[in-house]
């Protein structure tokens, strides 16, 4: 324990450590807390807000929150790196946890996984406005013809990201010609004519759009491998540490979810368009482990 605390120390004194609501990264400690745990974060609007107005009030960020009021005998610490690192952290065992994390088959051989936190839906292929006629006229629309027989179109993708198991087969036998670190790199590229199109989630896009361009600069266009909701968790390591930690995890959040200030959280920052479709299958989020 005391090597994961003089990292979190370490981690502060570079100023990487960068909570999302409370003062400068600094190991928060309450007076019953008798563990650490170390949030890591990773800039990804409107789930995780590290910067601006809305700091700390994405759906993850909130999520965080919560799990942290419920777990008071945790000082917690938190750390904001790339996405590739907290993949690389869990990998080793680092005494760390992510809110956000995508199961699958390759990431539960190194981390363990509570149930459903919120949901990431509808996906999309985002085109800039003045490209839709274009994109329509190759329908009905497939990533799957876009990554094989239109390869002059560019796209990219954010390295490590897990999106739905069709979409993430058809992104590693046909790999993009880049990569981008940061979800709002991606959106200047697609405004700028770098990009022609990008396949993500439409509350990620509508954000990032506000920050890069005027209203209706984007459109989301339906694909055919378009999947039903991928669901989010929060993802430690498979240790016996994280999998403690995440079985005090699912206990509050059996509680929690249920309860109309949970679905509100999972609710905020959805298009209004994609609200009923969200709450559609609200049950299913309920249901499922």
């Amino acid at each position: 324990m005391g090597k994961r605390r003089g990292l979190a120390g370490l981690l502060v004194a570079l100023g990487l450590a960068l909570p999302a609501s409370a003062p400068a990264g600094d190991v928060q400690v309450t007076h019953q807390a008798t563990k650490q745990i170390t949030w890591s974060l990773y800039d990804a609007p409107p789930f995780t807000i590290v910067e601006g107005e809305n700091r700390g009030r994405g759906v993850f960020d909130r999520i965080r929150q919560l799990l942290t009021a419920r777990l008071p005998d945790y000082a917690v610490a938190h750390v904001t790196v790339p996405f590739p690192r907290i993949v690389s952290a869990l990998r080793i065992g680092e005494e760390w946890c992510f809110v956000g994390g995508v199961k699958t088959p390759e990431r539960e051989a190194f981390a363990a996984f509570s149930r459903p936190v919120a949901m990431f839906y509808p996906l999309r292929i985002f085109v800039p406005a003045a490209k839709r006629a274009q994109f329509e006229a190759l329908g009905p629309l497939s990533l799957r013809s876009l990554l094989t027989e239109h390869r002059a179109l560019r796209t990219s993708v954010l390295r490590d990201r897990a999106i739905a198991p069709a979409v993430d087969e058809l992104f590693r036998q046909h790999p993009p010609g880049q990569t981008y670190a940061r979800f709002v790199e991606a959106y200047r590229m697609l405004r700028s004519d770098r990009l022609d199109y990008l396949v993500d989630f439409s509350s990620i896009a509508a954000y990032n759009a506000r920050q890069v361009a005027e209203p209706g600069a984007f459109v989301g266009l339906p694909f055919a491998e378009s999947p039903e909701p991928v669901f989010a968790r929060v993802m430690c390591p498979a240790t016996p540490w994280g999998r403690e930690v995440v079985a005090r995890i699912d206990a509050v959040l059996e509680t929690a979810r249920p309860r109309p200030d949970y679905r509100e959280i999972v609710e905020a920052w959805a298009a209004e368009e994609d609200q009923p479709r969200i709450r559609a299958v609200y049950d299913a989020f309920l249901a499922s482990d």
